[in-house]
């Protein structure tokens, strides 16, 4: 019964070890957006101090292909970051001012999966006051094509 037992927990673990770890930064296209003013279906306007988080979240619906996320804080001497979420909970990643290719207090991408739709529910979306002197303002907007 003892050697059943650690024969079966060798194959649990041979499975584990051998499945394909899957990443959410492997399966999503990040990139510089060039979309202005599409309709809204987040539009916040909110303040952040030195190490606050703020998180927030859209549910997109099965048939979206892009998801353009834009934080604008506009104070390049301030550091805001922004982690985002899948609706699976998968960590797409954080990223900077710098992310967008321009270094200009400003987050502005596309998120998309190939040809693929993206996945539908709820993404969240974590704005950080990395390095933030005072209170910085910034508006969050997330759009859906």
């Amino acid at each position: 019964m003892v050697r059943i037992k650690k024969i079966l927990f060798l194959f649990v673990v041979l499975a584990l070890i051998s499945a394909p770890a899957v990443s959410a930064k492997e399966e999503y296209t990040i990139c510089s957006s060039t979309e202005e003013h599409q309709p809204v279906i987040i539009k916040a306007y909110s303040t952040i101090t030195q190490g606050q988080t703020k998180t927030y979240t859209t549910t997109i619906g099965t048939t979206v292909k892009k998801l353009e996320v834009d934080l604008n804080w506009g104070d390049t001497s301030d550091y805001l970051s922004l982690a985002i979420y899948t609706p699976s909970g998968a960590y797409v990643g954080k990223f900077y001012d710098n992310a967008d290719g321009s270094v200009d207090g400003r987050i502005h991408l596309d998120i998309t999966q190939g040809q693929n739709y993206l996945q539908s529910g709820k993404w969240t979306f974590k704005v950080r006051g990395e390095s933030v002197v005072g209170t910085e303002d910034y508006y969050f907007n997330t759009f859906t094509y």
